[in-house]
């Protein structure tokens, strides 16, 4: 399985989640509603900005993301920058936006979303 690549930081600025509900949720004739866990594992869905500090390091994760990753469909690797551990993630329904930081920086910038099991 890939690696997400280590050229590309994630910004924590913006970073979120959000986690599917492992719930079935019932409404009653009277009283309370009832719920059952119906998950063992749920979809956790993070708003992700990364930034390359060189063009090239951009252009070599365009490359990995078409190539070694299926244009994003495939599983990779990746570290939760939250836990710090490894977790199997993809890009959630693929594709990107990407943008050079300034004019006058070789830094770029995607924004994307990723998601992992919970």
């Amino acid at each position: 399985m890939e690696t997400f690549p280590s050229t590309a930081l994630i910004r924590l600025r913006g970073f979120a989640e959000k986690r599917e509900s492992a719930l079935l949720r019932s409404d009653m004739e009277s009283g309370p509603p009832k719920q059952a866990k119906i998950k063992t594992a749920v979809l956790v869905t993070r708003p992700v900005e990364l930034l390359f500090r060189t063009k090239g390091d951009y252009l070599s994760f365009v490359s990995w993301y078409a190539v070694n990753i299926n244009e994003g469909a495939d599983w990779f690797q990746w570290t939760d920058p939250v836990s710090g551990t490894v977790k199997t993630a993809r890009f959630a329904q693929g594709g990107f936006d990407a943008a050079p930081v300034s004019s006058t920086s070789g830094d770029w910038k995607i924004s994307t979303s990723i998601e992992t099991w919970g």
